[in-house]
């Protein structure tokens, strides 16, 4: 029997020209059976109308016994409006979930972060929230490119609510070889020369040597027996004697930043778009320090694009500190051992003159050193093409 179809018992006197009327109009019955004298089978559902015509007209009492089939399921529920209210609630989600930017998903970057593109994606108007169809994905690339110098090639596309950028950076071209460059080694600063040690080119000077910055040391230029001038790369560690001075000063009050008043802001991020949970919340005006927390919300462990974010707004502040003249003290040494580390760690310490000189409002340090270490550096030859 087909998806619809009805059970239905008939009696009456023309019984027997009931069932030839049946027969004539061509409805077809299955489960035939007489009981009684009663008729019981079974029909297509379309056949209804004409069935009741048919009893109606040999005047036999028609009973519908059961209806089966998909339209007599639902027909109880035609008068239910919250059944299409939500059928329509979940179409206009599943299309709002794909309409929309739920995310942006970036390949292909090595050098460039993916902060950098996402901030310049949202300079041009596209970020989580957004309408597909109000971005224009040509003109996006095409200011994408310009934004940011290493992208070399950019796609923007979309599956569902994923925002997918497909770029490609440019090659960087190998560095330059600089071992084959004629140069020579100069003296850095003034300074007399402790040791030499020659691996290219030959030394003009010597251990013992006085020099001042900038003298030539070793040299790659070098003039064969038939007057021809070859240049080469002078290659060599030049050790040196040589004199610098340290200059700091620390106050006794100092102006420094602190946190200070801080507002925070309940915000619900909704597929990117933002809705304030305080009413009436307006943020401070002016420089302040902005930071948030995010908290996604989560559904049988996966993630749902519904975000609670706590936004700080926090107004920067300033407070005098007052140091003591021991505190002062060891803030300068403490800077002088940290200049030492840090631009003289190779270098030897011969001598070091340290003098404290105090006033009214502060201490400055002064030091002069008296350093052994690496005196040459190196400098390119440019030669003039005739």
């Amino acid at each position: 029997m087909r998806r619809a179809y009805i059970s239905f018992s008939a009696e009456g006197e023309q019984l027997s020209a009931f069932r030839d009327a049946l027969r004539s109009a061509g409805i077809s019955c299955s489960l035939q059976q007489i009981s009684g004298g009663i008729f019981h089978a079974q029909t297509h559902a379309k056949n209804r109308r004409r069935l009741d015509a048919l009893a109606a007209a040999h005047g036999i009492a028609l009973h519908i016994v059961s209806q089966h089939g998909l339209r007599f399921r639902l027909r109880p529920y035609r008068f239910r409006f919250g059944v299409p209210a939500g059928l329509l609630c979940g179409l206009a989600f599943l299309y709002w979930c794909n309409a929309t930017v739920r995310s942006i998903e970036i390949t292909g970057n090595t050098t460039v972060s993916d902060t950098e593109i996402l901030c310049a994606l949202d300079e041009l108007g596209v970020r989580r929230g957004v309408p597909f169809r109000e971005i224009p994905f040509t003109y996006v690339e095409q200011r994408m490119r310009l934004s940011i110098s290493d992208i070399e090639w950019i796609a923007l596309r979309h599956e569902g609510g994923r925002l997918i950028v497909d770029l490609t950076q440019e090659r960087n071209p190998p560095d330059m070889d600089k071992n084959h460059t004629p140069a020579n080694i100069i003296a850095a600063v003034p300074a007399q020369i402790t040791k030499i040690n020659v691996l290219g080119g030959h030394a003009v000077r010597q251990a013992g040597d006085t020099v001042k910055a900038g003298e030539l040391l070793i040299t790659g230029v070098q003039d064969d027996e038939y007057g021809m001038t070859h240049y080469y790369r002078a290659e060599g560690a030049v050790t040196g004697i040589y004199e610098e001075q340290f200059t700091c000063e620390q106050p006794f009050v100092a102006e420094l930043p602190v946190r200070g008043n801080t507002v925070t802001e309940p915000v619900l991020e909704v597929f990117g778009r933002r809705f304030s949970l305080s009413a009436g919340f307006s943020p401070p005006q002016g420089d302040r320090i902005y930071e948030e927390d995010r908290r996604p919300l989560m559904l049988f462990g996966r993630e749902l694009p519904l975000t609670l974010i706590d936004c700080h707004y926090t107004e920067p502040a300033y407070a005098l500190t007052a140091y003591s003249e021991e505190e002062v003290r060891a803030i300068l040494t403490e800077k002088a051992e940290r200049y030492e580390r840090n631009f003289h760690a190779n270098d030897r310490v011969i001598a070091r003159n340290a003098e404290f000189l105090r006033s009214d409002l502060g201490i400055s340090l002064n030091i002069n050193y008296v350093f052994e270490g690496a005196i040459g550096k190196t400098s390119e030859i440019f030669v003039k093409l005739s």
